[in-house]
Formats: C-alpha cells, structure tokens, sequence
C-alpha cells in the first residue's frame, strides 16, 4: 500500500490504541508524537516508537476503543505531509463519555509515519477523566 491517504486512513485506525503491528506500513524507530495543548501531567512531545506505543497502549487501558469517526483527510503541497480532521469517542473506565474533535498532522515516507502531531481540545479529556 502506498497510497499516503489510505495509509493515514488507516494510521487513525491503529494509533489511538498504540496497535503498530496491525499497520499495514511501519513507524519509524525515531516516530515523534506531539500534543501541543495537552492536558496538565501529559508531555507535548513524545519520541521513539516503542515509548510513544508504551504510552498509547497505557492511556487506552482507562477507557473503551477510542472510535474515531468524520474522517476527512487532505494532502498538502508536501507529498510527505497529510491532514485530517476527525472525532474521537469512547467511554471512560469511570463511565464518563469522552467526546473530541482533533485536527492531525501526519508525516508518512515511503509507507513509513514519521511523526504525527494531533490538536484537541485538553479541558474535554480533564473533564471525561475526572471522578
């Protein structure tokens, strides 16, 4: 597969829940992950695939599969460089209803991500993860 839009399409699919393997391209060793308002406690910046999987298979355990819906990805000038809007959801493990809009930045050579920066709203994740 190397068509960067399917590829992405299915990089939404397995990223949220850190299922690498089930990616029909490769993550690169140096993936950089990169949340630029993220929540209180939560790093901007992650590096390294297996880190930035470690982290991703962690935060799903305290919630249902992030489903991820109202995909719409576009290319940019920059062959290598994709975006998407999309929305999240998923119920969290203390029952509360997740809900977000995310806007990604995703950087995918030769079938391979290379780094992917996702905005979202932090107050909404805050706000399901409360008590």
């Amino acid at each position: 597969m190397t068509d960067n839009v399917e590829l992405m399409r299915k990089w939404l699919e397995v990223f949220p829940e850190g299922e690498f393997e089930a990616f029909p391209g490769d993550v690169s060793a140096d993936f950089v992950f990169r949340l630029p308002f993220p929540p209180p406690g939560v790093p901007s910046e992650i590096c390294g695939r297996e880190a930035v999987r470690d982290r991703l298979v962690s935060t799903s355990q305290g919630r249902s599969r992030l489903v991820i819906s109202d995909i719409d990805i576009h290319q940019t000038d920059d062959p290598e460089l994709l975006i998407a809007t999309a929305k999240g959801e998923a119920t969290m493990a203390n029952g509360k209803l997740y809900r977000n809009s995310y806007v990604i930045f995703t950087r995918i050579r030769d079938g391979v991500v290379l780094e992917h920066t996702e905005y979202l709203n932090p107050l909404l994740v805050m706000e399901a993860a409360s008590g």
